[in-house]
């Protein structure tokens, strides 16, 4: 069974084992889900999984890309 996340507040609401949809992940994150394409396509983000012809991210590297963003805005 797939545990898909659809509205999470923040973060720390993200099953490590779960996936997210393009829309939910930007939203999270604060940017267009089109930036996400984006940064993707570029190897700036993780990229997302297909399932059934559904792009999904995989919660354990979304919460690593953003474990890393804030390290680094922190100077660590």
């Amino acid at each position: 069974m797939l545990n898909i996340s659809n509205n999470p507040q923040n973060p720390s609401q993200l099953h490590p084992q779960g996936q997210t949809r393009i829309k939910t992940a930007a939203s999270l994150i604060g940017v267009h889900h089109q930036t996400l394409r984006r940064w993707w396509k570029v190897e700036k983000f993780p990229r997302p999984i297909d399932i059934n012809g559904i792009l999904l991210f995989r919660n354990a590297d979304l919460l690593s890309w953003i474990e890393r963003q804030h390290s680094a805005s922190k100077g660590v």
